[in-house]
């Protein structure tokens, strides 16, 4: 009787696994491999029955009137290291998009997670990732945080290889990520040379006492977490006359709107597919993320104004528009100041949202020019 139940759970089309009170998978069926690692996890329902004895039985299915995306074919086990799976953790689409359009090409399998919550989840439910890139700063559970989580979980899963994903580039900030667990970074934009490197060298490695030697560093020398945001506070306790008082002039950068180097690049390294898709996806993006900078501003949440504007630096990075990014650059760095100038900050933020339509409306025609030009070859 167990031998057909077994039999037929391997036959359905539904994604299903038992896990055993401690949440480690006990059993899967290929279907519940094929769609963990194919589709993202928002794109997937979840249907989790607890047993009494504290186990649970998941049933996963895709989301109706959504597809998974198109993957490698798999010949094996989707957790086969000969073929290798990446954890792609960012919470910007777009630049999920470029990466998975980079690593696919190189016949990785991908996983895509938009927070850190999202990435303990898919590693509680089985994946046995290759490899995790992790971008710092994301909603709800930034990088460091989650790093440090893993490095903490039981069994092989802790020596997972991760990257730090970041716009981050000074070297106190590296030490913290190095402390929090992260092997290896790389800058924003991502590049293909870089991050393929950088992956083929941490993949190749036999580091297992290196990386335990790491954890048990990091256990022995707790390192307080990188907030994600500013540390709150009541608008009251903020000057009512850098609220109220004369805004200050920004200065716009002199760098050029359009990188054209990095849109080329871009290019060659996403396909002129990839590029495309993610020009638009990153487009529709950042018009949401405007909207989102104005109204808090407006509310004086600057709290919610310095995540949309770190975000925008490094994504207008990734799609070459420089002078946005080295904008919202200069706004970070006012943010992460002891004394920080409300004014001055105020008026760089309000900058940001006015340039930023500009730069898009530049993208947009060299997106345009592309795909004429592709045309005309054709």
């Amino acid at each position: 009787m167990t031998d057909q139940i077994i039999e037929a759970l391997a036959k359905t089309q539904a994604g299903i696994a038992l896990f055993d009170a401690e949440e480690r998978i006990v059993y899967a069926n290929p279907a519940w491999e094929q769609l963990i690692t194919g589709v993202a996890e928002e794109d997937l329902l979840f249907n989790e029955t607890e047993l009494p004895d504290g186990a649970m039985i998941s049933v996963c299915i895709v989301k109706p009137q959504s597809s998974a995306p198109q993957s490698v074919p798999l010949n094996t086990s989707a957790n086969d290291s000969k073929i290798g799976t990446v954890i792609i953790a960012d919470d910007s689409e777009s630049n999920r998009l470029v990466a998975r359009r980079i690593l696919q090409a190189e016949g990785y399998n991908i996983v895509e997670a938009s927070n850190g919550q999202t990435v303990l989840n898919i590693l509680r439910r089985g994946v046995t990732a290759d490899l995790i890139l992790m971008d710092v700063e994301m909603p709800d559970m930034d990088g460091l945080h989650t790093t440090r989580r893993i490095r903490h979980m039981p069994g092989p899963v802790a020596h997972t290889p991760i990257i730090a994903l970041s716009a981050h580039q000074s070297r106190d900030w590296n030490v913290i990520a190095r402390q929090s667990g992260v092997d290896d970074f790389i800058n924003k934009p991502i590049q293909r040379v870089p991050l393929l490197d950088t992956i083929q060298n941490l993949i190749a490695r036999a580091p297992k006492d290196e990386k335990k030697d790491a954890v048990n560093f990091e256990r022995s020398n707790p390192t307080p977490s990188v907030p994600s945001s500013l540390p709150s506070s009541s608008k009251s306790e903020r000057s009512k006359s850098a609220r109220l008082g004369k805004r200050l002039q920004a200065e716009t950068p002199n760098s050029p709107v359009l990188d054209i180097r990095v849109l080329e690049q871009l290019y060659q390294d996403a396909g002129d597919d990839g590029a495309r898709c993610g020009i638009d996806l990153f487009i529709t993006e950042t018009q949401s993320r405007l909207v989102k900078i104005d109204t808090a501003l407006s509310e004086e949440d600057l709290s919610s104004v310095r995540k949309e504007v770190h975000v925008l630096k490094s994504t207008s990075a990734t799609f070459g528009l420089r002078q946005l990014s080295e904008l919202c650059g200069t706004t970070q760095s006012i943010f992460d100041e002891d004394d920080m100038d409300e004014g001055h900050l105020i008026a760089l933020s309000r900058q940001v949202v006015q340039l930023a339509p500009t730069a898009l409306t530049a993208l947009n025609l060299y997106r345009r020019s592309r795909s004429f030009a592709g045309d005309a070859h054709a």
